[in-house]
């Protein structure tokens, strides 16, 4: 745990009889995130923005309430009092109500850690993670943070406990009202199946590590490359994905996971094995020619005129021989 995160909330965690002293601390941070502000360009200084009125100019911030839109334009106006008087006390326990079997991911939002608060919350914290781990289960919990009723789960993670604030049923838009258009049927069995292929082939361990935010990464690049008073490249334009038929798509994808990333090696060693030979064969050659003591005869090979350079050779090979025998006689 880094030394600076300091807890989000201090507590307790109770199942039926059970409580322990827990401290709850927020899992995700955006912190490393790029953020910009808006800036006057003229004058290089930050805009502030300001409460304004149609029709009246800047008001001040202690003449404003809140106020709920009934019909457009028209208002009914809430006072801090009233909402005091509804805003729900902070409480300083997760109630464990339920243990499930699964939770849709639609509901999952912000997720937290769960740690003991000291040695004497370690060993009933440690029974409930291995009790939920060994069970399968997820807990079901309620808390009130900061005058909101909040519903969470509680799941194992490695050595701790993980939970996660849950969206409310009516914070969740319909699916329904988005894939009502959608066939549920009419899938051709060959398709699915070499889909079912391809997905079997691209399965292994997820590890988020290896991903990464490039959009992020680009405009870091950007900023140190406008701090070294230098301007990078234009990215290349992108072009648009092609569409084309479904089951070629399915043949190349699923051709070129067979390949897998054997294909280079292939070709690096049919190629060595073509020159080996070669390369062999000239060797061998070279050594006969040394053997037999004749040199290597190098005819050019210029069109007519080297055809016509071994007509002449030809030719004149029976008179050499003529006057070999006159002379030997």
């Amino acid at each position: 745990m880094a030394a600076a995160a300091r807890p989000y909330w201090t507590g307790f965690l109770k199942l039926s009889l059970v409580t322990i002293s827990v401290r709850l601390y927020t899992a995700a941070t955006e912190k490393e995130r790029i953020r910009f502000h808006m800036i006057h360009e003229p004058t290089g200084e930050r805009v502030r923005q300001q409460l304004v009125v149609q029709g009246v100019g800047p008001v001040d911030r202690d003449e404003i309430v809140k106020g709920y839109e009934y019909e457009k334009g028209h208002y009914v106006t809430v006072e801090p009092d009233d909402l005091k008087r509804l805003r729900l006390e902070t409480t300083d326990t997760i109630d464990i109500t339920e243990f499930v079997e699964d939770v849709d991911p639609i509901y999952f939002d912000a997720p937290y850690y769960l740690v003991p608060d000291g040695s004497v919350a370690e060993q009933g914290y440690r029974v409930i993670r291995e009790a939920l781990r060994e069970s399968g289960k997820i807990a079901i919990g309620q808390v009130v943070v900061g005058g909101h009723e909040r519903i969470v789960a509680i799941r194992p993670l490695e050595t701790g406990l993980l939970v996660n604030s849950l969206r409310y049923q009516d914070e969740i838009r319909k699916p329904e009202d988005f894939f009502n258009t959608i066939a549920a049927d009419n899938v051709d069995e060959d398709e699915l199946a070499m889909m079912e292929q391809i997905i079997k082939r691209k399965t292994k361990e997820f590890e988020p590590g290896q991903f990464q935010d490039h959009y992020q990464a680009a405009v870091r690049e950007l900023i140190e490359k406008k701090l070294e008073g230098k301007l990078p490249e234009k990215a290349p334009e992108r072009k648009p994905a092609q569409v084309i038929n479904l089951m070629d798509a399915l043949k190349r994808s699923l051709a070129a996971e067979e390949k897998g990333g054997g294909e280079a090696p292939r070709r690096a060693a049919a190629s060595r094995a073509e020159h080996k030979p070669a390369k062999a064969k000239s060797a061998r050659g070279k050594k006969a020619a040394a053997g037999s003591g004749q040199r290597s005869l190098l005819l050019p090979v210029e069109g007519g005129r080297g055809r016509a350079a071994a007509g002449r050779t030809q030719r004149e090979a029976p008179a050499e021989r003529s006057s070999r025998r006159r002379k030997a006689s």
